[in-house]
């Protein structure tokens, strides 16, 4: 058998052969494939391409016309750039992954290679490319980082949960040893032949006030509790904030005054409200109670009621060691204690400004804090003035339950 010489022309049939094989070939796959000559005029394009590029157009009709008779300007010329920057050098663009513009989805992808079209003798007569839909695979990219993301984030949560929890320890073992220290303290001694006629009072004084301590810390844990379960509920009546400054102010001067604090309260006539008394005296007393503890002795505390248009105005100011800056954005944060708390080993377990911030939100409310540190702070709180329901169930005391 006799070969064929590399240089004698491919006889017609041969070549009319495989051009019909081409055109099957094009005409049935949904590849979006094209090929060019030297001047990036079309000499094919598969039916995918036609699909997805020009509806309703069909091969023999581009055949002979170039991307800007079919793309905008733009799009054709960086494309014509594409083509002769191939045809130059010979280099392929191979696996270019693009969002796709002409889809008409504003989130589908393509994967694209551009490739210099050779013939027998291996010259470049032009270019031919192929563009895959790569969409489903992007979106599971995608998806797959965001679940990587969300993992990292969600452990990044529960390591600093972890830490939290330790802190937390911590924080509420120490707290609950200091007042039942001093309470064993004092009962041994109470106990002891050689204290007699000593000022028992005192004893009892010490004992109460570290007991009070030891229910406080046990009724904000409990009251954090209801917080995280949704399951905190506001008893809504008409409410005196102007009655309930007072009130609170007087039950929080002995505390103030152990420091030699002075604590004082400006009030104006503000209309009854619905609100929950107890809660907001709560808030005020977390608020007061946070104050004495920052407030160095001999310093000042001054609470103050008023309205502003439709709202209740409660603030509360001293002039205490402060709150950095970096820290004013997180100290509502759960168990967070202030840079500043650490440093002078301020006793305390970071839960008071959450549970004020949480009875503010149930009634609606705002709480912002405006500090320097070394120069005091304010805690101003905002509460709408509600209407107090009237009506044969609950006339102007009567109460609304509202769970929050």
């Amino acid at each position: 058998m006799s070969l064929q010489p590399p240089d004698r022309p491919e006889p017609e049939e041969l070549r009319e052969l495989k051009l019909i094989c081409m055109r099957n070939l094009l005409s049935a796959t949904e590849e979006r494939v094209y090929f060019k000559d030297l001047m990036s005029r079309f000499l094919f394009v598969s039916q995918g391409w036609i699909d997805a590029y020009a509806p309703g157009r069909s091969a023999e009709e581009l055949m002979g016309k170039t991307d800007f008779d079919v793309f905008s300007s733009q799009h054709a010329a960086a494309a014509f750039a594409d083509e002769q920057r191939i045809i130059r050098t010979g280099e392929p663009i191979a696996g270019l992954v693009e969002r796709e513009t002409y889809s008409g989805r504003a989130d589908a992808w393509v994967s694209t290679t551009k490739m210099p079209l050779l013939d027998t003798h291996g010259q470049i007569i032009g270019t031919f490319g192929i563009s895959r839909d790569v969409t489903a695979q992007i979106r599971a990219e995608q998806a797959l980082a965001q679940q990587t993301e969300e993992l990292s984030a969600q452990n990044d949560q529960l390591r600093e949960l972890d830490r939290l929890k330790d802190e937390f320890i911590g924080l509420v073992s120490h707290e609950l040893r200091t007042p039942l220290t001093s309470i064993i303290g004092y009962i041994a001694l109470l106990r002891d032949e050689r204290s007699k006629g000593l000022n028992a009072d005192h004893f009892a004084e010490v004992i109460e006030r570290n007991a009070q301590r030891l229910l406080r810390l046990v009724g904000d844990l409990l009251f954090l509790s209801r917080i995280q379960s949704g399951q905190l509920a506001m008893e809504l009546r008409g409410t005196d904030l102007a009655a309930i400054a007072a009130d609170t102010v007087t039950e929080m001067r002995p505390e103030a005054q152990r420091k030699n604090i002075s604590l004082v309260l400006s009030s104006d006539d503000a209309p009854t409200f619905a609100a929950d008394p107890t809660r907001i005296a709560q808030l005020l007393g977390n608020l007061i109670s946070n104050a004495v503890k920052f407030t160095p002795e001999g310093g000042r505390i001054e609470v103050s009621v008023r309205t502003d248009g439709d709202h209740a105005v409660l603030a509360v100011t001293d002039t205490g060691i402060g709150i950095p800056a970096t820290d004013q954005e997180r100290i509502f944060e759960r168990f967070f204690r202030s840079a500043s708390a650490t440093r002078q080993v301020i006793p305390g377990t970071g839960l008071g400004l959450t549970i004020t911030r949480a009875i503010v939100d149930a009634h609606h409310g705002s709480i912002t804090v405006d500090s320097q540190e070394g120069k005091g702070a304010t805690f101003t709180v905002r509460l709408p003035l509600l209407a107090v329901p009237a009506g044969p169930e609950h006339g102007a005391g009567g109460a609304v339950s509202q769970d929050e």
